[in-house]
């Protein structure tokens, strides 16, 4: 009830912030036509982070596909509706080295390099996007970006996801808030940015199916006298960060009617982050668990991770113009705690960290490291010290509509700390792993909008979690070949996007990846009356080919292997009509059609199958002041 009314009265403070909703942005240089307009935003996930334009309100493209699951990822296999545990299909990295399953939660967890930043925002933006579907599900975003004036600027974004499935114990009731402010000195010689993030995730965790034959064979039994695993269990994860980034230009001084002469700039940025993690269990399984180590009742298991992290560098990063030599260089220094459940560890580390861009125009070569010095202490475990991140990409901008860039990256890198020490009910163990090894050779290719990339990967040490659910490290080395392609097509009112997807790795024993995945839209666009109505009807198609999936287990919040179902070709059909009236945005989907063929064998996790046939519909409505 406290979030309920936590998030109503930020409702009320954004609709309050966003009250001229009519004006049009006849006098902006940004306006493309009259019913289109762009803003420029960044996201702070390298050293050389670029702004990019996005394009805002006429576009319906991939409007349909409002979930993080199809929003954000090529294919991601999920437990739930929305908000649930998610697994990238399309393997690029290794783990993170401290988590507490949050990883696997994708981009429904908020955090601050993976959050957009609005640059140069001449008039208010703001967004309300809401979603609702059959079996109470219900999601809800907001954004709002503002430039108060040239040297202050202020955001906020938020998600509230929640949804009772159609199965015994699947729930979902999510959490997100950002708010952000930025300011400028007048001389434009020192700027700050501070952001606080807040998540939280409840998730009622049924351990997927007892019996999938249930469910496969038969339409006539309602899905919630179904049996599932766990009828009790629940996963609990809450999280706050709170980020200070604080620059020092150098060079000459500017004010707004002089042009500030920028040589570089020092900076010092600062984060803050707590998470914690509770599952219980108030009636569990003992033919789900196999073992039980504390109480032969109930579960109740907590872990929790908290970092103080401090980076200190200097930069001549200016992506508004062009420089032959562009460079960022510094150190961080982190204070790290891991609650394995039982002990606390503590951890400091110094990383030196170097980032280099040559530009020659037609010859772009980037390059970094990141090295982890390790600080000893007697309460510390022994992970991270000598951790080493190497990448270097050569880019060829050889024609206007041509771009080629061909990539090395190398990890030596730590496994995250859970797999060394775990103390829960059901699973305990310390482990003492070798680093894992990750060579990665890639490459794209981009001409005239057909995309193209692939690469290979060799994994070394590699640490995964077997059929047990127990970390296991594989002493040998083995390779996985990705490749992926994508195309926009466009022939007067037709349209058209495919996403192919192949990836093969020469040791299915440790990662299993679907071989093969397609991914199609098709619509036909029309406008009404005079243009202020825009339909584009269509369907999505997506192909997954068979192969073993992965299965998922609760207490742990970890994907794992499995070796007891193997998961059928699977064919979706969705579909839609996107709506475009003046600021707003309406779709209606008819979700996973193909499911009234009767052929119920849509699982990409075992034992948990996916959403059945449904009606969704949504609208996003855009204000600018």
């Amino acid at each position: 009830m406290n979030t309920l009314r936590f998030f109503l009265a930020i409702l009320i403070l954004f609709l309050g912030l966003s009250l001229k909703t009519n004006a049009q942005w006849s006098d902006s240089t940004w306006v493309k036509n009259t019913d289109s307009t762009s803003i420029i935003l960044y996201y702070p996930t390298s050293a050389f982070s670029s702004k990019d334009t996005l394009e805002l309100d006429t576009t319906l493209f991939y409007f349909q596909r409002y979930d993080a699951r199809t929003s954000d990822y090529d294919l991601a296999a999920g437990t739930m509706t929305i908000g649930g545990p998610i697994k990238n299909m399309y393997f690029s990295s290794l783990s993170p080295q401290f988590n507490i399953g949050e990883q696997n939660l994708g981009t429904y967890f908020y955090e601050s390099e993976n959050m957009p930043i609005y640059s140069h925002v001449r008039v208010p933006y703001s967004e309300l996007f809401y979603t609702i579907a059959a079996q109470e599900e219900n999601y809800l975003k907001g954004i709002l970006a503002n430039q108060a004036s040239p040297r202050l600027y202020y955001g906020m974004n938020f998600n509230v996801e929640s949804t009772i499935g159609l199965f015994a114990n699947q729930r979902v009731s999510n959490a997100h808030f950002r708010g952000i402010t930025s300011f400028e000195t007048f001389n434009k010689r020192y700027g700050n940015q501070f952001e606080y993030i807040f998540n939280k995730f409840k998730l009622g965790e049924n351990g997927g199916l007892a019996n999938d034959y249930y469910y496969e064979d038969t339409t006539k039994l309602d899905r919630q006298i179904l049996a599932v695993n766990l009828n009790e269990a629940s996963n609990s994860v809450k999280s706050h960060q709170f980020v200070l980034k604080q620059h020092l230009n150098i060079g000459k001084a500017g004010t707004d009617s002089t042009k500030h002469k920028f040589i570089g700039k020092l900076y010092m940025n600062t984060l803050y982050t707590k998470r914690a993690r509770m599952y219980t269990d108030n009636k569990w399984d003992s033919a789900y668990y196999e073992f039980m180590y504390l109480d032969s009742v109930q579960s109740a298991d907590s872990s929790a991770f908290t970092n103080f992290k401090t980076d200190f560098g200097i930069s001549n990063y200016y992506p508004d113009r062009h420089q032959y030599l562009t460079f960022d260089m510094g150190a961080t220094y982190n204070y790290k705690m891991y609650f394995d459940g039982q002990k606390e560890s503590f951890f400091n580390y110094l990383t030196p960290h170097a980032d280099v861009i040559f530009d020659f125009y037609k010859l772009i070569l980037e390059g970094g490291f990141r090295y982890q010095i390790k600080i000893e202490n007697q309460q510390s475990m022994n992970i991270g010290a000598n951790d080493l991140n190497l990448y270097g990409t050569l880019k060829f901008p050889l024609l206007k509509y041509f771009i080629w860039d061909v990539g090395l990256k190398m990890d030596f890198q730590s496994p995250e700390a859970r797999a060394y020490s775990t103390y829960s009910n059901h699973f305990m163990w310390n482990n003492d792993f070798d680093k894992q090894k990750h060579v990665e050779l890639n490459s794209h290719f981009d001409f005239k909008g057909y995309q193209l990339e692939a690469a290979v990967h060799s994994l070394t040490d590699f640490v995964y979690y077997d059929q047990r659910v127990l970390p296991q490290q594989y002493g040998g080395s083995f390779q996985v070949i990705t490749a992926k392609f994508n195309k926009r097509f466009a022939f007067k009112r037709l349209g058209s996007t495919m996403m192919v997807m192949y990836q093969k790795g020469s040791n299915d024993s440790i990662i299993r990846l679907p071989e093969l995945v397609a991914r199609g839209s098709f619509y036909f666009g029309f406008p009404m009356f005079n243009g202020a109505l825009k339909i584009h009807p269509g369907f999505d198609l997506t192909y997954i080919n068979s192969y073993q999936g992965d299965a998922y287990n609760p207490a742990t919040m970890q994907f794992h292997l499995q070796n007891d179902k193997f998961l059928d070709n699977q064919f979706y059909v969705d579909l839609y009509v996107n709506f475009n009236i003046k600021r707003a945005r309406i779709f209606i989907k008819y979700q996973n059609v193909a499911s009234f063929l009767g052929n119920y064998n849509y699982f990409l996790v075992a034992h948990y199958p996916q959403q059945d046939a449904v009606l969704k519909f949504g609208i996003s409505w855009k204000f600018f002041n």
